[in-house]
């Protein structure tokens, strides 16, 4: 099947079903992934601690396998790659807003183990005011150190929980 244009450039004319298997291919990819790589951060844990984990992880990745091998083998399923295929190639708009929405949380993931809750929030909040809200620069500054600053206060503050600091001040504060 070859994805082309709606004439009236508004993105890709599908069907809802192979919409709805694209979307759900495309999820539980990106669920697997990251479920597979909470299981080999896990086997890195004491067995007392990771159990949980394995307990969790193991049945949701084998379920997710199984999932996929179904939608794979479904009738229809060429169609269903290459509209994923056209999707990550930005072919369909609100498709690919989903793609990068999915992306940006993950970065935001990764940003905070590296960098912190904070840093990561602010970079973040950055990022989705000025280049997605068209905001200024001076909005885009302010509000999310405001943010953090409040977030800081009522977390580490008034409730006394202590927010992760990321990999980065662990390294330099001498943990190993």
């Amino acid at each position: 099947m070859e994805i082309k244009e709606k004439p009236s450039g508004k993105g890709i004319d599908i069907s809802s079903k192979h919409r709805q298997l694209a979307l759900e291919l495309t999820s539980l990819c990106l669920l697997g992934v990251m479920s597979v790589a909470a299981l080999i951060t896990a086997l890195g844990y004491d067995f007392s601690s990771s159990r949980p984990l394995f307990v969790i992880l193991l049945p949701l990745i084998v379920l997710i396998a199984v999932q996929l091998l179904r939608i794979v083998r479904a009738p229809g399923a060429d169609e269903v790659i290459d509209i994923v295929k056209a999707a990550v190639a930005g072919k369909i708009a609100d498709f690919s807003s989903a793609i990068e929405f999915t992306i940006i949380l993950l970065l935001l993931l990764f940003t905070i183990y590296i960098l912190g809750h904070y840093a990561a929030l602010c970079l973040a909040m950055f990022y989705l005011i000025r280049m997605h809200g068209g905001e200024s620069l001076k909005i885009s500054i302010l509000t999310p150190l405001i943010t953090c600053i409040l977030l800081f206060g009522l977390f580490d503050a008034v409730f006394g929980i202590e927010l992760f600091q990321g990999q980065v001040y662990r390294y330099f504060a001498g943990y190993k």
